[in-house]
């Protein structure tokens, strides 16, 4: 199969993965895509590094839309392939030198951090939350130790970020609901969700709905780890931002606007359990 009839290939995957009814056939497809990607990808060379990074996308996108199909634990594999591609494509790219914010180190070390939060994400919905968690400190992990500064990174490695960060939280937040013994988990999943809104925060663009839609979500998960750290004023001016955001996106803000009503009921019960007062405690949570 030449160059052009595997991109083609690809794009129609690609298409057929975003609607419900097609996604059968995009399965099959994306088994098509992959085995062609990777005879095309066998041996080592500069010439060789477009395939590797489409044989990293199929096998990511055939992981996610496997999750997506209630088949998230088959999904594993080729998450995980796809994870150690996207490693050496990012290793290639970074052993040539050149600024971190490049085009191509940026698109390297975005891609790999994505493909490790979203096999995290894979991993949770495969009943693996410890797995989960591991994945998506790793995210972060790799985006530190590349760019210390997350948000001097180029844009599309500051998106990931984002994202890692936002995960991050989640998981941590689960944790802390799910385990209430591990006692400082919930002040790291605020400090996580901190992170995740300074990265976003910054990646704002009104002509960008999907930056605003982010935004509100990650304002979301930040007002419950601050409910549960009992710090309820700062939890109060993060619920009012995100439903302003709510606002503007209209009917596309619903899942944003669910989390932050999640978030505001939180902040409620626990203000009214602790009698409103505020501070870092040793706090015995029970799931309601």
């Amino acid at each position: 199969m030449g160059p052009d009839e595997r991109e083609r290939l690809f794009e129609r995957a690609r298409e057929h993965s975003t609607q419900r009814k097609t996604w059968a056939e995009a399965d099959r497809l994306w088994v098509r895509v992959i085995d062609a990607y990777r005879d095309a990808a066998r041996g080592s060379g500069r010439a060789n590094r477009r395939d590797q990074q489409q044989l990293a996308r199929a096998l990511w996108r055939r992981s996610m839309l496997l999750s997506a199909r209630g088949r998230a634990a088959e999904g594993m594999a080729p998450g995980g392939e796809a994870v150690a591609i996207f490693e050496r494509v990012h290793d290639a790219v970074a052993a040539e030198g050149g600024d971190v914010t490049g085009p191509g180190r940026d698109e390297a070390l975005a891609e790999l951090i994505t493909a490790l939060v979203d096999l995290a994400e894979v991993a949770f919905a495969a009943g693996q939350p410890a797995t989960r968690l591991e994945l998506v400190e790793r995210a972060v992990a790799v985006g530190l130790l590349t760019v210390p500064s997350p948000p001097s990174a180029g844009r599309r490695t500051r998106e990931a970020m984002g994202t890692a960060y936002h995960n991050q939280a989640a998981a941590l937040l689960h944790r802390a609901v799910t385990r209430p013994a591990a006692n400082d988990t919930a002040q790291q999943a605020a400090l996580a969700g901190s992170r995740a809104c300074e990265l976003r925060q910054g990646l704002l663009d009104p002509l960008q709905p999907l930056s605003l839609w982010e935004m509100a979500n990650t304002y979301g998960v930040y007002a419950q780890c601050l409910a549960l750290i009992r710090d309820f004023d700062r939890a109060g001016m993060v619920l009012e931002l995100g439903n302003r955001l709510v606002k503007l996106l209209g009917p596309a803000g619903a899942q944003p606007a669910l989390n932050l009503r999640v978030a505001a009921e939180m902040v409620a019960r626990e203000r009214a359990a602790t009698g409103g007062q505020t501070g870092s405690r040793r706090w015995g949570w029970r799931r309601r």
